[in-house]
Formats: C-alpha cells, sequence, structure tokens
C-alpha cells in the first residue's frame, strides 16, 4: 500500500510508545499495564516535552491496567490531545495458536478502553512484534478483525538479533563507534503498510526498538541485569541512579541513531514509525534527552518533518 504524505510535508516519524510495567524488567518476568507513579510521572514528562513542539504522542497500553481504581494520569494523557490504543488486555503475543486467548485478550481490552477511558481503539500493536507480522496466520487476522480492528502494528524486524549486522566490540570493551551506529541506522527499512489476505492492514514498527538496544545489543553486563531485575525491577529507582548494565554511551549512542534513522527517512522522503517504551527510557533516559533531542532537530530541518501518531499514518493510506 502507498503512504501520501500531506501537503508541504517532506517526511513524517510516528512515535508511539508500548506503555507497560515489562516482563523484561520484572522479577516475575509478567508484564501488566499497573504503571507505578514514578513511571506515571515520566510519561506524563514525555507529554510535557511534546507539547512544547505541538506533538502529540501515541501510547499503546497494557488494559489490565484499567482494572485499578485510580487512572486519573491515563485521563489527564487523553485530556491532552494524546493518543491511546490498544496493547492486548495482558500482553500476550499475536504469535500463539490460542485463538481463543487472543479474542479473550482483545474483547477484555475493548470493554475496558471503553467503559474507562471512553476510547475505541483504532489500531492493535502486537505484543513483541513478529518477524514476518501475521502473514500465514489468517485465523488470527480473522480474530483481530472480528473484535473491530482493520489495523494491526505487529511486523517488527531487528537486523542485529536478525544477524545481518553485529557491532563491532573492541577489546571487549564494547566500544561501539560511530561507523557502527550508522551502519545499524542504514540497514533501517522503512517498510509501507500491507494489506493481508483477509483485510486486515499491517502497520509495521521500523527500527531498533529501545528494549532491544538498551537490554540486549547494549548490554554488556548480562548477570548485572539479571541481577537488578530480581531484586528490583518493577520498583522504583534513585534520580542519579544508572543501569549497571549498559556501558556509559549507551544513550548518546541510542541518539545517534535515532537522528541518523531520522534523516534516512528525511532523504527517503518516508514515514519512520519507530516503538519505544517509557519504562525503558526511564530507566535509561532519566532527563527525557532522547524524546527533546528528536523534536529539536526535527524542528529544524529545512522542510516540514511531520512528528504525528499511527493513527495519523492510517490517514495517509
Amino acid at each position: 500500500m502507498k503512504l501520501n504524505l500531506p501537503e508541504n510535508v517532506h517526511c513524517a516519524a510516528a512515535l508511539s510508545y508500548d506503555l507497560e510495567m515489562c516482563a523484561g524488567y520484572s522479577p516475575t518476568i509478567t508484564n501488566n499495564g499497573r504503571i507505578m507513579p514514578e513511571l506515571q510521572k515520566y510519561t506524563l514528562a514525555l507529554c510535557d516535552v511534546a507539547e512544547r513542539y505541538n506533538v502529540s504522542l501515541h501510547f499503546f497500553y497494557v488494559t489490565n491496567g484499567l482494572e485499578e481504581r485510580n487512572i486519573d494520569y491515563l485521563k489527564e494523557i487523553l485530556a491532552r490531545g494524546h493518543t491511546i490504543d490498544s496493547h492486548t488486555y495482558s500482553h500476550v503475543s499475536l504469535a500463539v495458536n490460542d485463538l481463543e486467548l487472543i479474542d479473550e485478550e482483545l474483547s477484555k481490552s475493548n470493554v475496558l478502553l471503553e467503559n474507562r477511558l471512553g476510547v475505541k481503539s483504532v489500531v492493535l500493536r502486537g505484543p513483541g512484534g513478529i518477524l514476518n507480522g501475521l502473514n500465514g496466520k489468517p485465523e488470527t487476522q480473522r480474530v483481530i478483525l472480528k473484535n473491530g480492528f482493520s489495523y494491526v502494528s505487529s511486523a517488527y524486524r531487528d537486523p542485529i538479533t536478525n544477524g545481518e549486522f553485529q557491532f563491532v566490540k573492541e577489546d571487549h570493551q564494547h566500544a561501539f563507534d560511530e561507523s557502527d551506529i550508522k551502519n545499524a541506522a542504514r540497514l533501517t527499512v522503512f517498510e509501507q503498510p500491507y494489506r493481508y489476505e483477509t483485510g486486515l492492514i499491517e502497520i509495521p514498527m521500523q527500527g531498533l526498538s529501545d528494549r532491544n538496544w538498551f537490554d540486549t545489543h547494549f548490554c554488556i553486563h548480562p548477570q548485572a541485569f539479571h541481577d537488578w531485575r530480581k531484586s528490583s525491577g518493577h520498583q522504583p529507582v534513585a534520580e542519579n541512579w544508572r543501569a549497571p548494565w549498559t556501558p556509559g554511551n549507551a544513550i548518546d549512542r541510542w541518539i545517534q541513531y535515532n537522528l541518523d534513522v531520522f534523516d534516512l527517512a528525511y532523504q527517503q522522503q518516508t514515514v519512520w514509525m519507530p516503538v519505544w517504551h517509557p519504562y525503558t527510557h526511564y530507566l535509561h533516559d532519566r532527563e527525557n534527552i532522547m524524546l527533546k533531542t528528536l523534536l529539536q532537530h526535527a524542528a529544524e530541518k529545512p522542510e516540514k518533518a511531520w512528528m504525528c501518531t499511527v493513527r495519523d499514518v492510517i490517514s495517509m493510506l
């Protein structure tokens, strides 16, 4: 399918965050949407940054958190003009073969979103990401369609995990240099949305996720990550805390990577659709440098770069 950028728009970036208490940071490896207060504040701070640039953010939310009594921060996100869509009820992968489970997940999620927030979810974000999306899974596609979704965002390709690229790690010090970062950015594929055989439309995620970046590719002390998760996962961290499993330049490299990918999208006059997580940025980017830097970088382009939502991408089809 072809994306048609609006008139006078040179390129676009659909900024979306999966809002959840990530299983990778949980002592019990469980994922939920019962967001701890510190992460609620951080998420609202992301909105603060975006609003300074007249940008709206898109959050895909694990909706079992809507069973909590106090969801004022979610109501505030919506009232401030940002978008919330479904990330399933309990973060069940769309790759599973249990169709009844997927049906239950989507049905419960839709009811909670409508009853608690007055939101009818338009696009479903598939947890975890799937290399080939839902190709070859027509029954899963039909379950998604049955639950009112015409659009799904499930396809995700990581060229490093797939063995297409590997960072150079000098003398076991993991000295990732600028050429490594630029090569990783060049492998980003701006895959166009496409229609499955059932009529369901896939909106692919593009580039490396923050989870993969900090907790896989830049994880130089896996045992430190494991120990922290077991002892301190899903708990707040101090203001001056720094993740003990990443090198000191991990955030700088992350910023450079995303600016390089954005510039590539700008050169190709296309749409970039990354996938980030407030929890990951809370741990690795406490000062919100990534979002501030990207939005300022986009604002300085000579031609208009539209920072939009995944729903806006749908409007371009």
